[in-house]
């Protein structure tokens, strides 16, 4: 696709400003929560727990609005491609970057958790319970309706949406980063990300400290892979849980 061409990063043409950055960082993410919240009623009468209508975002609209920002890029700046991470080193080193990755982040979202409960609690308690995403392994829902959650999870949150965002966000965004921001560039973008994601903000603090490492890892390598084979995992423990109920229940 000719809309996530790669250079080396140090080819990029047109760093962004910093309202763009903003704007470019968080509008898909405010796109994302008002889809979530239009496909919550679909995921009701289908009979499926509130995650898969986030992964239903993760399947039609991530791409959508990434992929269409990369394109709009392209013809506007044909001679700047969009994705500037393009390093690509060899298979046993990406992997173990991204095993460091996933090990890091992983043991952040756990030593972080009862951090995440208070902010919950305390910051977001008015929080539209409907909003609040389930993957309801609580025996409410029949296999096959958390089959097809599964299904969606598997295509939506696991497979399509970490791969575009990393190609939007550490290819295309973490290097047009305000130069003005110099050492911050890289914290401001993984706040940014992790602002991104609206419809769970009490998560924000854990996301910034776990995903801090892999823009890090991101900006030293310049191969974009390593964040998405580390972002697939991650975003695979949802799909591992709801396998795990269908199987022992």
């Amino acid at each position: 696709m000719t809309a996530v061409l790669s250079v080396p990063v140090g080819a990029v043409r047109s760093p962004h400003g910093a309202a763009t950055t903003v704007l470019l960082h968080l509008a898909p993410g405010a796109v994302g929560l008002l889809a979530f919240v239009g496909l919550l009623p679909l995921a009701g009468a289908l009979c499926l727990p509130s995650v898969a209508a986030l992964a239903g975002v993760g399947l039609f609209v991530v791409p959508a609005v990434q992929l269409g920002i990369l394109e709009v890029h392209r013809r506007r700046r044909p001679f700047d491609p969009a994705v500037a991470l393009g390093v690509r080193l060899p298979l046993p080193r990406v992997l173990g970057w991204a095993v460091l990755e996933i090990v890091l982040a992983g043991a952040m979202f756990m030593l972080t958790a009862p951090l995440t409960r208070l902010i919950q609690t305390r910051l977001f308690g008015w929080w539209p319970d409907a909003w609040t995403i389930r993957l309801r392994t609580d025996g409410l829902y029949s296999d096959e309706a958390l089959l097809i959650t599964a299904a969606l999870l598997l295509l939506g949150t696991v497979l399509v949406a970490p791969v575009v965002e990393e190609l939007y966000f550490r290819g295309f965004l973490l290097p047009r980063m305000p130069q003005r921001l110099g050492a911050w560039r890289v914290p401001a973008h993984v706040a940014l990300f992790a602002g991104y994601h609206l419809y769970s903000p009490w998560l924000t603090p854990t996301r910034v400290i776990a995903i801090l490492p892999l823009a890090y890892v991101a900006l030293r390598t310049q191969d974009v892979r390593i964040g998405m084979v580390a972002h697939v995992v991650l975003n695979a423990t949802d799909l591992a849980a709801i396998l795990l109920f269908i199987g022992t229940r």
